[in-house]
């Protein structure tokens, strides 16, 4: 798949050549790796799936049927397609508008690791490889959670049981307990390797910036 993450970096590049990190969003990166896919393995966009129902057997609906009756929690982006099976989530961590002010990059840190829960399970039911593809710039860069449960980010990490119990007793414990409810049973661990760390360069990025890929599974 290097072929086909060199040519998201790409297009990615020429992207924030015109416009900067804080005037793009999350679907701008999403549809840059759909045209990647198209153009890499020559896929119709009929192939490409955005916004996914998760497999039913990843999540326990929650108990309140009254406001939950009908969800429905999605993936970002699936392939499902002979061989080539791929399920996708998609993160951007950058500043904020003000950029002498800090963000909250241990809440950005466990939205990575409650991501990666949800596609490590994605891809276990659905048979497909599974990606955690982020942007980040140089506030998250580094970022270590004061614990050091977890390696400094960007990093490869294995999601365990004693980290999400851990987690989950913090201030910033914002998992979704309807996926935990289905990982934490099974007794696995969530292994996520970081297999795509390049630096991003064009006219819009002053700091550093880079371009993460995890290959995300279930052990």
């Amino acid at each position: 798949m290097q072929n086909l993450f060199q040519n998201f970096k790409i297009l990615l590049e020429e992207r924030l050549d015109r416009k900067p990190l804080l005037s793009i969003g999350e679907d701008s990166i999403r549809y840059d790796f759909f045209v990647s896919l198209m153009d890499t393995y020559k896929f119709r966009a009929s192939q490409i799936q955005i916004e996914v129902p998760i497999n039913h057997q990843c999540f326990i609906p929650a108990k309140d049927k009254i406001s939950y009756r009908n969800e429905k929690p999605l993936i970002d982006l699936v392939v499902d397609e002979n061989d080539f099976k791929l399920s996708v989530e998609f993160g951007l961590f950058r500043q904020n508008s003000n950029e002498l002010e800090s963000i909250n990059k241990t809440a950005r840190l466990v939205k990575l690791l409650n991501d990666m829960v949800r596609i490590a399970l994605e891809s276990y039911f659905n048979k497909t490889n599974g990606l955690f593809i982020c942007v980040a710039d140089s506030k998250m860069i580094g970022h270590q959670i004061r614990s050091k449960i977890v390696n400094r980010f960007p990093a490869d990490y294995i999601i365990t049981n004693d980290i999400i119990d851990h987690q989950l007793k913090q201030k910033t414990n914002n998992f979704d307990k309807r996926f935990l409810n289905v990982f934490q049973p099974l007794n696995r661990n969530i292994e996520s390797r970081l297999i795509y760390n390049e630096n991003l360069t064009a006219n819009y990025i002053e700091k550093e910036t880079k371009l993460l890929i995890w290959d995300v599974c279930l052990r």
